[in-house]
């Protein structure tokens, strides 16, 4: 690992605007292979239809950066099996991509009813957190690390108001999933914001409960002020608070590799290329300044 994380951007259509611009600031791109094909549903017969297109634009700006990979569709969380077709797509896409590992979100995307044996909702619904939800996510994550033979990590979720009644807090399911199967925490600061305004809890108290080992990448992202719900707007610079918190606790994480700046293309206007370049040059200072704190301690 190197000794300073690497600082990226979550991939989509106007990153290249971006890397044209001001690549020098980016050393790699997180990709959502989700958004690399048109999924026509489970019982369609031919039920994936890849964008090459896409993925020959994506290859070209990536080319000299590592990549790595962000899903969205596996649903971990859901009671329903874990979907094998839609395993074997992101499969497909890691043999051509080489991701350095792999991401999904502590979320439930996919439910069931006796009407349908499996449904999407929508939006990301918040999970209870239990032993049965540790034994579920476990169990997904070994296959999902095994059929990929990279690390993968999960991403923290925005917890809504109905959530105080839970077994365990968030940090200590994300800790006992790491001892349990290794599997790497993808920290999401503007979920967490989220998550403290809704529940009314510290986002110190939490991040402090976390084991600093587990961290390997950080989410950065802007929001309305308003934000409490769990859609992501990704429509702002950073939050003040989420910016602080990196700053603190950044540096504690042994393991972190990469800070990602995410951002919606509908807003990259709104952010324009100054607005990103500044968010990234404050990536860049936060991981220099992690580098030199851990060469010094090797000396």
């Amino acid at each position: 690992m190197s000794r300073r994380p690497l600082v990226g951007l979550l991939y989509n259509p106007t990153v290249p605007i971006v890397l044209d611009a001001i690549g020098e600031r980016v050393d790699f791109i997180e990709v959502v292979p989700d958004r690399l094909w048109h999924d026509f549903g489970v019982n369609a017969r031919h039920r994936f239809r890849r964008s090459l297109s896409a993925v020959e634009e994506l290859r070209r700006y990536a080319q000299g950066r590592p990549l790595v990979g962000h899903g969205i569709g596996l649903s971990l969380s859901s009671e329903t099996p874990l979907d094998e077709r839609l395993l074997d797509e992101v499969l497909a896409s890691h043999r051509t991509l080489r991701y350095r590992w792999y991401s999904e979100h502590l979320e439930v995307l996919l439910k069931s009813d006796r009407s349908a044996p499996e449904t999407h909702a929508g939006i990301a619904l918040p999970v209870v957190l239990d032993d049965d939800l540790l034994e579920l996510v476990g169990g997904k994550v070994r296959r999902l690390g095994e059929a990929l033979g990279t690390r993968i990590l999960l991403e923290n979720s925005t917890m809504l108001p109905t959530a105080l009644d839970q077994d365990m807090s968030e940090p200590e399911f994300f800790n006992r999933l790491h001892r349990q199967t290794g599997c790497g925490m993808l920290l999401d600061l503007h979920n967490l914001h989220a998550s403290t305004r809704n529940l009314g809890v510290s986002a110190d108290e939490y991040l402090a409960e976390l084991d600093p080992d587990l961290v390997v990448e950080i989410h950065l992202a802007g929001a309305d002020r308003t934000f409490e719900l769990p859609a992501d707007s990704l429509s702002r610079p950073m939050l003040d608070e989420a910016w602080q918190w990196a700053n603190t606790w950044a540096p504690r994480f042994h393991n972190l590799a990469a800070i990602t700046y995410e951002y919606r293309e509908s807003h990259h206007r709104r952010h324009g290329l100054g607005g990103i370049g500044r968010e990234l040059e404050l990536m860049r200072d936060l991981a220099a300044g992690i580098g030199e704190s851990r060469a010094s301690e090797m000396i």
